[in-house]
């Protein structure tokens, strides 16, 4: 009896022991089977991240080809942008010259144009010299004329002064006396009166030489001419002595000729410039 109720207790505890050994059995297969899983979703997981990692990349790949791509196409503009700012510099340098050349002209036309209407007012002034002065130049005591641009009344010697006198003769005054009743018509214009001796040498008390003498003569003339109503500031005098001869000294034709009275209007000098030149810098 005592036997067994042994044999029943041995056999219910392997029943026992053969129940737990199965459950653990099929938990540890069972968490296998979950750790397979999770490795499995784990090396999906792994697998998608080395997909997306070469995505990536090659996305950066991609924009690094495009940003050099860009760095290249910026150099390029760059490049282009100094080339076009050199022609844009170079353009307004050569706009600048041609603004400036075409000021020069504009201000050499002004001037050419100012030239031609002094000109034309120097020719119907001499016009009217002619014109009022007839009488006296078809009687052989002056000369109406332009040389050099200027108008120059000519008067001999023997028509105003006795030879190497300062002292003005009746006749000579008479002529001077008309002519200065036409430049009071000019009040805007200034007049030079001129005198000239032919190369016979003077030397006495009143005259050391042909500068004295022709400078007297003109000074005789001037003093006139204010005395006749001309305005002091638009006469002057100047003595040339034998230096400005018009013919051959060697003649005694030629040295009437060089013993004379000019009386030259003086150009406008208003049509010159002020500005001065531009001198080369001092070393």
């Amino acid at each position: 009896m005592r036997f067994a109720t042994v044999s029943i207790l041995c056999g219910v505890m392997l029943l026992s022991t053969g129940c737990v050994s199965s459950k653990t059995h099929e938990a540890t297969l069972q968490e296998l089977e979950n750790t397979r899983s999770a490795l499995a979703s784990a090396q999906r997981t792994v697998n998608e991240q080395k997909l997306q990692i070469k995505r990536n990349q090659e996305e950066i790949e991609r924009y690094n080809k495009e940003i050099n791509e860009l760095k290249t196409k910026k150099q390029e503009l760059e490049a282009e942008y100094q080339k076009l700012q050199a022609s844009l510099n170079t353009t307004r340098m050569e706009l600048a010259e041609k603004q400036s050349m075409l000021n020069l002209t504009e201000k050499q036309l002004k001037t050419l144009r100012q030239i031609e209407a002094e000109t034309q007012k120097r020719n119907e002034i001499y016009a009217r010299f002619v014109g009022k002065l007839q009488k006296m130049i078809d009687a052989g005591k002056l000369t109406v004329s332009i040389e050099n641009g200027r108008l120059v009344i000519n008067l001999p010697e023997n028509v105003l002064f006795p030879t190497g006198r300062t002292t003005l003769n009746a006749g000579g005054s008479e002529t001077l006396k008309e002519i200065a009743d036409v430049l009071k018509e000019l009040p805007e214009r200034r007049f030079q009166i001129e005198g000239h001796t032919d190369t016979v040498p003077i030397h006495n008390d009143r005259f050391a030489s042909n500068w004295e003498l022709s400078s007297g003569r003109a000074l005789r003339v001037v003093h006139l001419m204010i005395d006749e109503g001309v305005q002091p500031a638009n006469i002057s005098a100047a003595g040339y002595g034998e230096f400005q001869p018009r013919a051959d000294n060697n003649t005694t034709e030629g040295k009437a000729l060089n013993r004379r009275i000019e009386i030259v209007m003086l150009p406008n000098l208003d049509l010159l410039s002020n500005e001065l030149p531009k001198l080369p810098p001092s070393k």
